[in-house]
């Protein structure tokens, strides 16, 4: 038995379209055509997929069972061909960087660009994803680099220390407890502002859980976290480094106390295959920057001085 790629695209198509010629249409054959994939594939296979009549087409109990190994197959070789049509460019110097929201909105994009200033002929791709996707995005072959904070990998998933982050009190300066030798039990008494459900959760696992955190709001994202602490709505919790982000909403940075916590954040690479030259040069950039530039210590002041100048990023 050798069935073919085409065969299974048009068995899909009408098992979608339930028509042999609105398959053809869609798949620019004639209906004829797509009726002698199908009657091939069918002869191969030693049983009828399709139950036909006069109205219309539909799967029959064992066309409905290859459906769903088919529709498997077929995604499975569109993600091989698109991974093949990309090494070339990847090979030739592009980098796809997929960052948990955070992160890549306060130090992935200084990266970038001290990174394009090192390496102008090789081009980095960002896209911010939730933190849940991340790592599947580097599985699907959509990214070849990832970061966010720590958490288990996944299948086919490598998972590096990056750097390390203290969980600090984002809030006003005039904060009742901005500035002090703050300790979680007191925070605990003030609204937090908690980014997804789960944030505050992986905190209290460290912290305690008695008595339990006041949570004000629950959002999707830092920057509404921190809109809402500029605005007097509650406290945010999160690294330092946000600074980078926080600082513009005007809040500051309060190391908590009793106990001091500290978050890993992680670079995510792909297990199960190579990276690419291009991706593997960004990698090793990206190492040395953290150590180079603790992202702990950088402040408005220092970003200015770090970024590069505009007219070499005219063209980036």
């Amino acid at each position: 038995m050798q069935l073919t790629l085409r065969q299974i695209e048009a068995f899909l198509t009408v098992a979608n379209l339930r028509s042999f010629t609105a398959a053809g249409a869609s798949l620019h054959i004639t209906q004829s055509a797509v009726s002698n994939l199908i009657k091939d594939l069918e002869a191969q296979v030693g049983v009828p997929l399709f139950d036909r009549t006069s109205r219309f087409v539909s799967l029959s109990p064992d066309g409905r069972e290859m459906h769903t190994l088919a529709q498997k197959a077929f995604h499975e070789f569109l993600l091989m061909e698109k991974y093949a049509a990309d090494l070339s460019s990847l090979r030739a110097g592009r980098v796809r960087v997929v960052g948990a929201p955070l992160i890549a909105c306060t130090l992935l994009p200084l990266l970038l660009a001290h990174f394009k200033r090192a390496q102008p002929a090789i081009r980095v791709e960002l896209v911010d994803q939730p933190m849940a996707l991340v790592q599947s995005s580097i599985q699907q072959g959509d990214a070849e680099v990832g970061f966010g904070p720590a958490r288990l990998p996944e299948t086919d998933i490598i998972a590096r220390h990056f750097f390390t982050t203290p969980v600090s009190m984002l809030s006003r300066p005039d904060h009742p407890l901005a500035g002090r030798h703050s300790t979680w039990s007191e925070v605990k008494k003030v609204p937090v502002v908690a980014v997804g459900r789960e944030s505050v959760g992986y905190i209290a696992a460290d912290v305690g859980t008695q008595p339990p955190f006041t949570i004000g709001h629950v959002v999707n994202q830092m920057p509404t976290a921190f809109a809402l602490a500029a605005a007097g709505c509650g406290v945010a919790l999160a690294g330092r480094f946000s600074l980078m982000l926080a600082r513009g909403y005007g809040l500051v940075a309060t190391l908590l106390h009793a106990p001091v916590l500290y978050r890993e954040m992680q670079m995510y690479l792909p297990a199960a295959r190579k990276l690419s030259d291009a991706a593997a040069t960004f990698v090793d950039f990206a190492t040395q920057f953290v150590k180079d530039h603790d992202p702990n210590t950088l402040d408005s002041a220092t970003v200015a001085e770090l970024a590069p100048p505009l007219s070499t990023r005219r063209d980036a």
